[in-house]
């Protein structure tokens, strides 16, 4: 199992099977509170990823069955980053995380 653990708190780990995004840490529970974002945790099946939308300070994973963004306005980016499948983080941070996921894209 490989573990990102991100500044803004948020705990992503992932093995063949699954991707665990948990955002119970501290400043990532906090920081959703006052953002409106998604708190606690959810699971992906690595099986289900259809796609990766990475840009500047976040990180959509799509698959079956999750919310993506319709459009791709600069006003709805702070409506992107309140989906339970986005993660907020710094820009190599994410980068990193994008090119490990890329590899289960299939």
């Amino acid at each position: 199992m490989k573990t990102f653990e991100l500044k803004s708190g948020t705990k992503v780990m992932i093995d063949e099977t699954k991707i665990v995004i948990e955002r119970t840490g501290g400043k990532s529970a906090v920081k959703g509170l006052f953002a409106g974002r998604t708190m606690g945790q959810m699971s992906i099946k690595t099986s289900a990823l259809t796609g990766l939308i990475f840009f500047a300070d976040y990180l959509v994973i799509c698959a079956s069955g999750l919310p993506v963004p319709n459009d791709f306005k600069l006003t709805s980016t702070g409506e992107v980053k309140q989906y339970p499948n986005c993660i907020v983080g710094k820009e190599q941070e994410l980068e990193e995380l994008y090119q490990y996921l890329n590899g289960f894209i299939k």
